[in-house]
């Protein structure tokens, strides 16, 4: 069976359209473990009155969107999952090659699989975006994951007091051994609107909280798995984690002069360490974006 997890909060204007764009796929072994995090409006009863057969409801009082995608994974049944969000649309006839990589791995080894995301928007600027730029790759971000139970078995529960669920899992792929496979097409059609969880169009200033709160997964990783590394992993993550605190803190000459990071990573962090840099990635906000 393939769980498609999702941790939803006041989405009554989105809801619909996301669960009907995967009810062409239900036909399929499928379930969607809906958790509603504790919407002030009416988000869960609507997914109730939509009485799609293929959809478990879980309330909460609100735990916070990683809590959510964690209780999520506590009910779910499959041997296969996808992360997927309330304002979102799924490509259905790209998801099961989404998990066909899964299918065919040894069920004893963590296995991941990204697609592609096309980004729609009221806003030009973020509209019709297809990421990453690279035509061989899928986008190593939590609504274009796929992944095996044994992979979610050492993922899961993600730390509650993180602000979102993708930095996390992606540090888990990085350092512990997860076999990856690519998938280059759209699986994901992506709303950027005001209300998304992690907000663009504001200002530096809450950008920069924004990253940073993020960004501290890599501490809370590093504590939990120190052990299970390398000497060579603990000196990769610890340089993320001064390229994530220098950059916070506006410090742009020092974290380009951090050696053992890719060039990549260090001009990512660049045009997002000092207000001025903020606004030219901003400007040429689709050219700096998916590369």
């Amino acid at each position: 069976m393939l769980s498609i997890l999702m941790s939803v909060k006041n989405e009554v204007r989105y809801i619909e359209s996301a669960l009907r764009s995967i009810e062409p796929a239900s036909s399929t072994d499928l379930e969607v473990v809906v958790v509603d995090d504790g919407s002030t409006d009416s988000t869960p009863d609507l997914v109730e009155s939509l009485k799609l057969p293929f959809v478990k409801l879980v309330r909460t009082p609100g735990i916070g969107k990683a809590a959510a995608y964690s209780l999520a994974y506590a009910h779910a049944q499959g041997s296969c999952f996808v992360l997927f969000a309330g304002d979102d649309l799924l490509v259905p006839e790209v998801l099961e090659k989404r998990i066909a990589p899964l299918r065919t791995r040894e069920t004893d080894i963590p296995a991941v699989t990204f697609c592609k995301l096309r980004s729609f928007s009221e806003h030009e600027k973020y509209d019709g975006m297809v990421l990453p730029k690279n035509i061989g790759l899928g986008l190593e971000s939590g609504g274009c994951i796929a992944f095996n139970r044994k992979f979610a078995e050492q993922a899961f529960p993600i730390p509650s007091n993180l602000a979102n669920e993708d930095s996390w899992l992606m540090l888990q792929v990085r350092y512990l051994g997860v076999k990856v496979d690519h998938i280059p097409l759209v699986g994901l059609l992506y709303r950027i609107h005001e209300n998304n969880s992690y907000r663009r169009g504001v200002s530096f200033t809450q950008v920069n909280e924004q990253m940073w709160l993020r960004q501290r997964a890599i501490f809370y990783f590093y504590e939990k798995y120190r052990d299970r590394l390398s000497a060579e992993q603990q000196r990769q993550i610890l340089l993320e984690f001064s390229l994530q605190l220098l950059r916070y803190l506006g410090k742009p000459l020092l974290l380009m002069s951090l050696s053992g990071l890719s060039l990549n990573a260090r001009i990512k962090s660049l045009f997002n360490s000092t207000s001025t840099l903020y606004s030219v990635r901003e400007r040429f906000y689709k050219f700096f974006s998916g590369r």
